[in-house]
């Protein structure tokens, strides 16, 4: 019985503290989904864009080869941040998700800002404006997603300091109670 109560305790606290989350600027989940469906989009728009970039005929010109290899791998950062933006929009209370996301798109962002000056140095000044773009989109989700990202760990933090609280509560009086 004392089990059961403990369990409807910490399933309302759960619930109060996503409500007053929610009431003290916590980013609401539907925004969340609709931050994710527009990272994978833009993630489209950037692999469009990367099938315009040379870097190999950039070589003969002096540019280095480490452009090459980082358009090879931006391929794959950029599948990766898909990913894992899609599984943020499928659970956006999940911590692990939120972080995941960030830490891909600061990475692409960055790969992408550097890709960027080499197709103007080497290729096409509107390409690289085209790729610029792309990576400002990534970065006003960047600031977005930091913040959502304290939300949701001081958000989790109180649940467990409540839980917590609660179960030290519950531990007391199965203690004085005879058995």
């Amino acid at each position: 019985m004392a089990y059961m109560k403990l369990l409807l305790t910490g399933a309302l606290c759960g619930a109060f503290c996503l409500a007053s989350a929610q009431s003290e600027g916590m980013l609401p989940r539907w925004e969340v989904v609709s931050l994710s469906k527009e990272l994978v989009a833009n993630v489209e728009q950037t692999r469009t864009v990367l099938g315009e970039v040379r870097p190999k005929e950039w070589l003969q010109d002096g540019a280095p080869a480490a452009y090459v290899d980082q358009q090879e791998g931006l391929h794959t950062d950029l599948q990766n941040l898909k990913l894992s933006a899609e599984a943020l929009g499928r659970s956006p209370e999940k911590l692990s998700y939120v972080i995941d996301t960030f830490l891909w798109l600061d990475r692409v962002s960055s790969t992408v800002g550097s890709v960027a000056g080499g197709v103007r140095a080497y290729q096409s000044g509107p390409v690289a404006d085209l790729l610029d773009s792309a990576r400002g989109k990534g970065d006003a989700a960047m600031d977005i997603l930091k913040e959502y990202m304290r939300q949701v760990a001081v958000q989790q933090e109180e649940a467990m300091e409540i839980a917590d609280s609660e179960a030290q509560r519950c531990r007391g009086q199965l203690a004085i109670k005879p058995r």
